[in-house]
């Protein structure tokens, strides 16, 4: 018996059993927003004024030397001389050089380097305090 069609037998069987256990009902499809998302409610983004919102960063497994806490997050693309930060980036580092970034604007940024960059380049951190 060889790999694929193991596989192919045991996947077959864990189809059969969610038909059996489940009749007549679609497959579940996740929720393309979460209600907390849409629940938040942060005051209006000025197109004139950069401004960032607040996410906290987390990683499979947490460590003294990851860059884990809540970082300034932007609304519109940055260009600052040398400092070319992307909408969504970090504003200490573009956002795919973190694991994962998470909605959280009842919290105030804890990242030092967000916080010296945004009052360097004069932006307005929106959270819902």
């Amino acid at each position: 018996m060889s790999d694929s069609t193991s596989f192919q037998s045991i996947l077959d069987a864990m189809m059969k059993a969610y038909e059996r256990d489940h009749p007549g009902e679609p497959d579940p499809v996740p929720p393309a927003s979460t209600p907390y998302i849409q629940a938040r409610e942060l005051p209006p983004v000025d197109p004139d004024v950069p401004s960032a919102h607040v996410r906290t960063a987390y990683h499979l497994r947490q460590g003294p030397n990851m860059a884990n806490g809540e970082h300034a997050v932007l609304d519109q693309p940055l260009n600052s001389g040398r400092l070319t930060r992307e909408q969504g980036d970090a504003l200490c580092k573009p956002q795919a050089k973190f694991w994962g970034l998470y909605e959280s604007p009842d919290r105030p940024v804890s990242c030092p380097r967000c916080q010296l960059m945004a009052e360097r380049h004069g932006i307005v951190i929106r959270t819902s305090l």
